[in-house]
């Protein structure tokens, strides 16, 4: 099986700075990429994913590895992870860890159609307890509502016109598919789409997994928790993909209570070689804060 291949992998590690025996929370496990380097240096850690599937691939990982003793995962939302890290004993951690993009596995094995790449039922979900799905986004919304969600979660210039397109093509035909959607999007939209430099429906995607799986509200929610779990000198990394998320996590770090100093002035990302090695590693943006001593 190929794994996964962990973006900003040693600027994480460095940033966390491992050491034997502490605690480290993986806010988004994923396959465990970052997960494993902890480990490999003797860093307890605390994995948490919504996706099940992925869960068990990545503990076959792990074992594989030989690395399960100091590795705890569990299915969750990390909106919860003051809960979860109670529950798990991981009340103080040195170090936490959000690594806000899609894995491979998700993408390409998990049949969850986030992607336009494969023919998929339009699903979206990453955990399939949520009752909503994309194909019901699209097939029932209004028009304008549509528009909105996905002009505010992706900055997509054409969110009017591919509403619309949406609205015209449901009319005729339920829209099942990734492929479906994918189709009228390039289709209602003009031959020359951002001159040939991303398909016409990535924005439109993106937008919908995050409205699907409520993505910013969740990271909102949790990064405050995150910051109330960490030791003195404890360290927290995100690494987000898009403006959206780098927006939130940048103003986050600004007003976080307890206060947290960033280790970086400007966001770290990814090397030349690493984004021709990675190619879905070009938009990724890391921050990294370090949490205050009290009396500082």
């Amino acid at each position: 099986m190929n794994y996964h291949k962990p973006v900003l992998l040693e600027e994480t590690i460095q940033s966390l700075n491992i050491e034997q025996g502490k605690k480290y929370i993986d806010a988004t496990l994923g396959q465990a990429g970052h997960a494993i380097e902890i480990l490999k240096r003797g860093g307890l850690v605390l994995g948490i994913d919504v996706d099940e599937s992925s869960l068990k691939s990545t503990q076959e990982r792990i074992e594989k590895a030989n690395l399960q003793k100091g590795f705890t995962c569990v299915k969750g939302n990390f909106k919860n992870i003051e809960k979860i890290a109670s529950e798990n004993k991981f009340n103080q951690v040195s170090g936490i860890l959000f690594d806000l993009g899609y894995s491979s596995f998700e993408l390409e094995e998990g049949n969850l159609g986030l992607s336009f790449l494969k023919d998929e039922p339009l699903d979206m979900r990453l955990d399939k307890t949520l009752g909503v799905t994309a194909a019901d986004l699209v097939n029932t919304l209004p028009e304008e509502q549509l528009e909105k969600i996905i002009r505010n979660y992706s900055d997509e210039k054409l969110a009017r016109r591919i509403a619309k397109a949406i609205i015209e093509f449901r009319s005729v035909k339920r829209i099942q598919t990734t492929k479906d959607l994918a189709d009228l999007i390039k289709s209602g939209t003009p031959s020359n789409y951002e001159n040939g430099r991303i398909n016409p429906a990535t924005r439109t995607f993106q937008a919908l997994r995050i409205a699907v799986n409520d993505e910013l509200e969740n990271l909102r929610i949790a990064l405050p928790r995150a910051a109330q779990l960490l030791l003195p000198r404890g360290v927290m990394v995100i690494i987000s993909f898009h403006s959206l998320e780098d927006k939130l996590v940048k103003d986050f770090g600004h007003n976080a209570q307890p206060k947290l100093m960033p280790l970086f002035k400007k966001p770290l990302v990814p090397s030349e070689q690493e984004t021709s090695e990675n190619i879905r590693s070009r938009s990724a943006k890391l921050r990294a804060f370090i949490k205050q001593d009290a009396k500082q």
